[in-house]
């Protein structure tokens, strides 16, 4: 019995790390826009600092749960492309291309199953949170599935991924809601809100 609260214990541990660390990086991305919105986030207190943070926090996940923690990063890596597949990156390729490489190192490393799982539920997250933050992202300018395919679409992708999740591995999926809530309450405590916006020229005006 213990074994197996070991195990469920070990899996939640590894998924809250590489979860922050996702969650950190995919912040300190959105600084910019949340100074103007008046959010400060970790990733905005931290500045430069955050991406070492989130560095650490990964490779506490991965040393955790190597397969796991490769899941989640890949997994959040090719969902987070997925709005933009077509467009090039830095990286003079277009975005469905390391979309394919992210996924194909996923599953060497991972394996083919958990892999899968890592994308479905990753899917299941983000595309989540564009329902939710739709009407907000409508009102700031903000694009996401949500808002180009509509509501009731978005959501029935969300029910494929969420399939796809539990057919894989629904022991992880039950544990990725879990980590889910935990991280979204530690985010949300975290964060402080200082009503500010941003002005015509991009500067910030109270």
């Amino acid at each position: 019995m213990f074994g197996a609260w070991h195990e469920w214990l070990v899996w939640l541990a590894s998924m809250l790390c590489a979860g922050a660390a996702v969650k950190l990086m995919d912040d300190y991305l959105d600084a910019d826009f949340d100074k103007c919105r008046g959010v400060r986030t970790l990733a905005v207190r931290f500045g430069r600092a955050t991406l070492p943070y989130a560095v650490a926090l990964g490779l506490i996940g991965a040393a955790i749960d190597v397969h796991l923690a490769v899941a989640v990063f890949f997994g959040s890596y090719v969902v987070g492309m997925f709005s933009t597949w077509r467009e090039t990156l830095p990286t003079r390729v277009p975005a469905y291309v390391e979309m394919v490489v992210a996924a194909a190192i996923s599953a060497a490393f991972a394996g083919w199953q958990l892999a899968l799982w890592g994308i479905a539920m990753m899917a299941v997250i983000d595309w989540l949170d564009d329902v939710i933050d739709v009407t907000s992202d409508k009102q700031t300018g903000q694009s996401n599935l949500a808002a180009r395919l509509g509501v009731a679409e978005t959501l029935l992708l969300v029910l494929m991924a969420l399939c796809t999740a539990v057919l894989s591995n629904a022991k992880l999926t039950g544990l990725g809601f879990i980590a889910l809530t935990v991280l979204s309450v530690a985010a949300e405590l975290a964060t402080t809100r200082v009503w500010e916006s941003c002005d015509e020229d991009g500067g910030m005006e109270a």
